[in-house]
C-alpha cells in the first residue's frame, strides 16, 4: 500500500490531504536527489570540464570584441569555479574518509567533515549530502541561465578573430638560454656619452645623471649597460661590450650600487634599500634617523656609483633629504637615475637624457635577429611584413624583442599577417583601456596558450616591481590549479617550463638585486608587462592598498593587499568576498600584524593560497582548519612560534612555506597527516641556523615531500628519527641538525641520501652541548665520538652535491666518502671540528670548487700538502687555529683565488709567495692580541 492510498483511508479534510501530499512529494523528491548526489556529482563533473574547454577555446582560438559576450564569458567562468570549489570539497570528503579508514589508528582531533549537531540529533553525513546536493541545483539552475543567454546572443565565428589552428606560435618552448638576448643594439652612443660624463671628476655634491622616457623604451638596459661598464658584472641581459669603447672593466669607482625603487617609496624605504645594496644584507634600523646615520657611514670618504632605477618622486623635498647622507662620499661619486617623469629629471638632475626610442634600423636589427635565427632562403616577404610590425613598435626595444621572440621560426606567412592585422585593429580600436598598453605586448598576451595566459594574469596579484622567486610562483601556480598535469611529469616540472618561456618572452626579468652568494635569484616584471596583467585580470583582482580597496565592489578570485602604513590591517573589509580563491599579503617591510581575526577562515572557506609572509604574525587562529580547499600556506619571515594543531586538517595542503621563521621551535604533532604535502620550507639562514626542538614522528609517511629544508633528529623513544628519510624523494636544500642524537648508526644508512637530488647539504652536530661532549667518562665520550664518525661515513651524499657543509663534527677523522667520491659538481665546502681532527681530508682536484671555509681545527698546525690543486678556488677563510702556523703553497696553484680571509689564528705567518692579485683580510679574535709577534704585524695589509 503506498503512502496515498494510506491518505484516503486517514479520512483526512481535503485540504489538509494536499497539504501532506505536497510535503510527503517534497521529502521524496529531496530524498531522492540525497540518494543519487554521486550520479549528481559525475554529471557536474562533466558539465565542469565542458566549461574549461569552451573557455579554452574562447582564449586560445578567438579575440572576443564584443562586451556582452565577454561578460557571458565571465559569467561562465564564475560558475566554473563555483562548480570547481563543490567539486573539491565533496572530493576531499570522499578521501579523508577513505584515508581515515584505512588508518583507523590514526585519529583526528577534530575533522572537517565531521562537525557535531547533537541538540538536532541528525546524522551529519546527511545534512552533508542534502548541502551538497542543494548546492548542485544552484549551480545547474545558473547554468541554464547562462545557456539561454548564449542562444539569445546567438553566438557565432565573426564574433571573434579565430586564429589560424596551424601556428606553432603558442606552443614553442625554447631553452631560455637558446638564444643570446644579450645583444643590446643602438644604444652605445648615449652609453659613451654617460659613461665619459661619470668619468668627469667634481668637487660638487655627488653628480646626478638622469635618463628620462616612457615605459619599455630601454632606461633601465642602458644604465645596466653603464653599470657594468664600472663594475664588470656579466648579466644575461646586457652586453659586456656594446661598443669599442666598453672592452674590459673600468674601476673608477670604488663602490657601485644598484637600487630599484617601487613605485610608491617613501624616504626611509629607499634609505634601506641602498643600505641593503651596499651590505648585502637585511637591514632592519627603526628609523629614518638610525638609517641615515648608518648610509652616512657606509659612504664615507669612498667614491661611489649609485644607480636608481624607477625613482618616481616628485617631491624635490624627498630627493634632498634622499641625498644628505650621499654627501659624505669622496668627490667624483655619482647618481644615475631612471624615471618615466622628465619633471623628476628636471628638479634632481645635473644632466637629464631624454631616452627616445630605437632607431628603424636598429629596431629592424634586433628583430631580425630574434625572429630569424639562422639565414633561411626564401623569406623577403616574412622581412617585409616584419617591417611593417616593428614600425609600430613605435621604437621600444621590449615591444621589438617581444613580437621577435613570438614570431621566432615561424614560417607561415599567414600568421605573420594575423599578427600585424591584430596590431592595425588594437591601434584604430576605440577602447581607450588599451591605449596605455603597446599594442605589441597585448599580441604576444594573445598568442600565448591558455595556461601560459592564465599563470601569467596571475602574477598581477603582485604589486609593480615585487621581486619573486621562481619556485615560490610555481608552486603557487601549482595550487590554483593552473598547471595541468601532463603524462608522469610532476606539476613543478610543467611549471618550471611555464616560467621559462615566460621568462623568454620577457614578461619576466631576473631582478638586478643580487643574493648572498652573489648569484641573481629573484624575479622582477618589467612596469609596462605589469599593467597589462593588471589590466588583464581586472575583473578577478581585488587590491587593498592601506586599507582602500580597489575596485571597491564586485565578485574577485583573488585578493592582493598591499601595506605600508603603522595601522592595522582590516580584514574585515574583504569578508563579504566569501569565493576569494586566494589572499596574498604583500609587505614591502615587515609590518607588524596585531593578529589574524578568528573569524576571517570561517568567511574565505574556498581560499587555495593563504600567504602572510614577512608580517609580524605570531600566531594564527585554530580556525585555519576550515580551509579545506588551502593547497598553499605562506608564512615565511613571520614571528610565529608554532603552528595551531588544526593545521593536520588541511588535508589538500601541498605547501607549507616557514622559510626564515627563526622563533619557530615545532611543528603540529599531526603532520604527518598531511599526506598531499610536497614541500615543506624551514629554511634559515646556515649562519645563524636553529634547531627545531623536535620533529613530529611520522614523517615518513608524507611520500610526495619533495622539499624538506630542515630536519631535526630526536632522542626521545618515539621521536623523528633519521630512518623517517628512507622512502622519501628529496631534493633541493637539507640540513640534518641534532646529529649527537643518533644512537644507531643503521639509521644513517637507512636515510639514504646517496640516492636523494639533494645540492645543498648540511651535516650539523651540536658542538660543545652535544652529547658526545657530555660523557660521564673518557670511554662514554669515546664511543660517542666513534658512533659519530660512523654515522657521518653512512651520510654519503647524492654524487652532484654542490654545496657541503659540516659543522661541529666531534670525530677524529672526516668520513673517507669525502676523499673517494668524485664530486664533479661541488662549488662550496666547509668543514668545522669540535674535536680532535688533526688533518683535512685529501679533497681531490674538484674543478668546480669556488668557496673553502675551515674551521675550529685546534691540532692542526699547516695546511701545506693540503690544500691544492683547486683551478675554480675564488675564497680561501681559515677560522679559530690556534696552532696553525703556515698556508698552503700559493705559487702556481689557485690561477682564480681573489680572496683568503683568516680569523682567529694567532700563530701564522704570512704567505711568502701570496700573489698581488690575492686580497687578504684578517679578523684578530680580539685588540687585545695585537702585538709585534702575531698574525696582525706579520699580515698587516693586503697583498
Amino acid at each position: 500500500m503506498d503512502w496515498i492510498t494510506v491518505l484516503q483511508h486517514l479520512g483526512l479534510p481535503e485540504l489538509v490531504k494536499k497539504v501532506v501530499e505536497f510535503l510527503l512529494t517534497k521529502a521524496c523528491s529531496e530524498v531522492s536527489r540525497i540518494q543519487g548526489v554521486e550520479d549528481e556529482i559525475a554529471k557536474l563533473r562533466r558539465t565542469h570540464e565542458r566549461i574549461q574547454s569552451l573557455l579554452v577555446d574562447a582564449e586560445e582560438r578567438r579575440h572576443i570584441e564584443d562586451e556582452s559576450v565577454k561578460s557571458w564569458l565571465r559569467e561562465l567562468k564564475t560558475v566554473g569555479f563555483d562548480a570547481d570549489d563543490l567539486l573539491d570539497g565533496f572530493r576531499t570528503h570522499v578521501d579523508v574518509f577513505k584515508h581515515a579508514k584505512e588508518a583507523p589508528s590514526r585519529k583526528r582531533k577534530r575533522s572537517w567533515y565531521d562537525v557535531p549537531i547533537p541538540s538536532l540529533g541528525v546524522d551529519t553525513r546527511l545534512v552533508r549530502r542534502y548541502n551538497i546536493a542543494t548546492e548542485i541545483v544552484k549551480i545547474q539552475s545558473r547554468l541554464d541561465e547562462i545557456y539561454k543567454r548564449r542562444k539569445n546572443l546567438q553566438l557565432k565565428p565573426s564574433d571573434g578573430r579565430q586564429r589560424n589552428e596551424g601556428s606553432n606560435m603558442a606552443v614553442f618552448f625554447p631553452a631560455v638560454a637558446s638564444l643570446d638576448v644579450s645583444k643590446v643594439v643602438g644604444r652605445s652612443k648615449q652609453c659613451d656619452s654617460i659613461v665619459a660624463a661619470l668619468k668627469v671628476d667634481s668637487d660638487l655634491p655627488p653628480r646626478v645623471i638622469a635618463i628620462y622616457g616612457i615605459a619599455g623604451i630601454g632606461k633601465t638596459t642602458l644604465a645596466q649597460l653603464v653599470f657594468n661598464h664600472f663594475s664588470g658584472r656579466d648579466r644575461e641581459e646586457v652586453s659586456p661590450n656594446p661598443s669599442g669603447s666598453l672592452s674590459g672593466v673600468d674601476r673608477h669607482f670604488e663602490m657601485k650600487i644598484w637600487v630599484s625603487l617601487p613605485k610608491v617609496c617613501d624616504i626611509a624605504r629607499a634609505t634601506k634599500e641602498i643600505i641593503e645594496g651596499i651590505t648585502g644584507e637585511i637591514c632592519k634600523l627603526p628609523s629614518l634617523n638610525h638609517l641615515q646615520d648608518c648610509l652616512k657611514k657606509c659612504v664615507k670618504d669612498k667614491k661611489f656609483l649609485l644607480v636608481l632605477d624607477n625613482f618616481w618622486a616628485e617631491d624635490f623635498k624627498f630627493w634632498e633629504i634622499l641625498r644628505l647622507p650621499l654627501l659624505k662620499g669622496a668627490k667624483g661619486s655619482s647618481v644615475l637615475i631612471t624615471t618615466q617623469n622628465k619633471e623628476v629629471s628636471r628638479l634632481v638632475a645635473t644632466m637629464p637624457l631624454h631616452l627616445e626610442g630605437l632607431e628603424m634600423n636598429d629596431c629592424l636589427k634586433l628583430f631580425t635577429a630574434l625572429a630569424f635565427p639562422q639565414a633561411e632562403e626564401d623569406v623577403d616577404q616574412l622581412k617585409d611584413i616584419g617591417e611593417r610590425i616593428v614600425e609600430r613598435c613605435q621604437g621600444s626595444p621590449l615591444a621589438t624583442i617581444s613580437l621577435g621572440k613570438l614570431l621566432r621560426s615561424e614560417s607561415n606567412v599567414d600568421n605573420w599577417e594575423i599578427v600585424l592585422n591584430e596590431m592595425l585593429a588594437l591601434e584604430g580600436s576605440a577602447n581607450s583601456s588599451t591605449r596605455p598598453i603597446l599594442p605589441s605586448l597585448m599580441i604576444s598576451y594573445h598568442h600565448l596558450n591558455y595556461q601560459l595566459k592564465q599563470c601569467f594574469t596571475y602574477c598581477s596579484i603582485f604589486p609593480d616591481n615585487f621581486e619573486f622567486d621562481k619556485d615560490q610562483l610555481v608552486r603557487m601556480w601549482i595550487a590554483e590549479g593552473l598547471i595541468q598535469q601532463n603524462g608522469r611529469r610532476p606539476p613543478e616540472a610543467i611549471g618550471s617550463r611555464l616560467f621559462d618561456y615566460l621568462l623568454w618572452m620577457s614578461f619576466f626579468e631576473r631582478s638586478t638585486k643580487p643574493c648572498s652568494n652573489g648569484t641573481i635569484c629573484k624575479y622582477t616584471m618589467p612596469n609596462l608587462i605589469h599593467d597589462l596583467a593588471r589590466l588583464l585580470s581586472n575583473n578577478e583582482l581585488l587590491v587593498m592598498e592601506d586599507n582602500e580597496l580597489n575596485p571597491s565592489s564586485g565578485q574577485f578570485r583573488y585578493a592582493s593587499l598591499l601595506h605600508r602604513k603603522c595601522v592595522p590591517i582590516m580584514f574585515e573589509k574583504i569578508y563579504n568576498q566569501e569565493h576569494l580563491r586566494a589572499l596574498k599579503l604583500c609587505n614591502e617591510s615587515k609590518i607588524d600584524v596585531a593578529g589574524i581575526p578568528k573569524d576571517l577562515f570561517g568567511k574565505l572557506k574556498y581560499l587555495r593560497l593563504l600567504d602572510l609572509s614577512n608580517s609580524g604574525i605570531e600566531k594564527l587562529p585554530d580556525s585555519v582548519g576550515k580551509l579545506v580547499h588551502l593547497r598553499y600556506l605562506g608564512l615565511s619571515e613571520t614571528n610565529v612560534e608554532e603552528l595551531p594543531e588544526s593545521v593536520e586538517d588541511l588535508y589538500n595542503l601541498q605547501t607549507l612555506e616557514l622559510n626564515f621563521c627563526s622563533n619557530l621551535s615545532s611543528l603540529p604533532e599531526g603532520t604527518s597527516k598531511l599526506v598531499n604535502l610536497r614541500h615543506l620550507g624551514l629554511h634559515l639562514d646556515w649562519e645563524q641556523i636553529n634547531d627545531l626542538r623536535r620533529m613530529p614522528t611520522g614523517i615518513d609517511r608524507l611520500t610526495s615531500l619533495m622539499t624538506l629544508s630542515r630536519f631535526t633528529v630526536t632522542n626521545y623513544v618515539d621521536g623523528c628519527n633519521l630512518r623517517e628519510l628512507k622512502n622519501l624523494d628529496l631534493r633541493g636544500e637539507l640540513c640534518i641538525c641534532k646529529l649527537e642524537n643518533v644512537t644507531n648508526a643503521s639509521d644513517a644508512s637507512e636515510a639514504n641520501l646517496g640516492e636523494k637530488r639533494i645540492d645543498k647539504l648540511m651535516l650539523r652536530w651540536s658542538g660543545e652541548t652535544s652529547n658526545v661532549q657530555q660523557g660521564a667518562n673518557t670511554s662514554n665520550v669515546q664511543q660517542g665520538v666513534n658512533i659519530c664518525k660512523e654515522v657521518a661515513e653512512r651520510l654519503q651524499p647524492y654524487k652532484y652535491l654542490k654545496c657541503l657543509w659540516i659543522l661541529n663534527y666531534p670525530g677524529s677523522k672526516f668520513p673517507d666518502w669525502l676523499e673517494n667520491i668524485g664530486f664533479s659538481s661541488l662549488e662550496m665546502v666547509r668543514l668545522s671540528c669540535s674535536g680532535e681532527c688533526e688533518s683535512l681530508p685529501s679533497l681531490g682536484q674538484l674543478p668546480k670548487l669556488k668557496h673553502l671555509y675551515i674551521e675550529g681545527m685546534k691540532r692542526l698546525v699547516n695546511l701545506k700538502n693540503m690544500i691544492k690543486g683547486f683551478l675554480s678556488l675564488e675564497t680561501l677563510t681559515i677560522k679559530d687555529m690556534p696552532i696553525l702556523n703556515m698556508l698552503c703553497k700559493f705559487k702556481g696553484n689557485f690561477p682564480k683565488l681573489s680572496k683568503v680571509v683568516v680569523c682567529q689564528c694567532p700563530k701564522l705567518r704570512r704567505p711568502k709567495d701570496l700573489p698581488r692579485r690575492i686580497e687578504l683580510i684578517i679578523i684578530p679574535q680580539s685588540t687585545d692580541n695585537v702585538d709585534g709577534n702575531d698574525v696582525s704585524s706579520d699580515l698587516s695589509h693586503s697583498a
